[in-house]
């Protein structure tokens, strides 16, 4: 081989390596901006879910207090209405 054919080869090869290292950083990248906002929408999540059970709570207890306030005061049951 002379050296004009050593240079090209490995000036191709060089190539093909910086291309790899191009790729193997962009998927490192984009693994870890991946992983960076799975674990914040998992926290978000989370947090949402707690703020729902406690709306839930909430509202259960609101919907408790509005059945009693429309429940109260209910006209006097009178068995023999019907009867006369």
């Amino acid at each position: 081989m002379s050296i004009g054919q050593i240079i090209v080869l490995a000036v191709i090869v060089g190539a093909f390596v910086v291309f790899a290292a191009a790729l193997g950083w962009g998927d490192y990248r984009t693994q870890q901006l991946t992983r960076r906002i799975r674990d914040r929408d998992r926290k978000e999540g989370a947090m949402a879910a707690s703020a729902m059970a406690l709306l839930k709570v909430s509202k259960c207890v609101a919907t408790a207090s509005g059945t009693a306030q429309a429940r109260w005061p209910q006209p006097p049951f009178d068995r023999l209405r019907h009867v006369a």
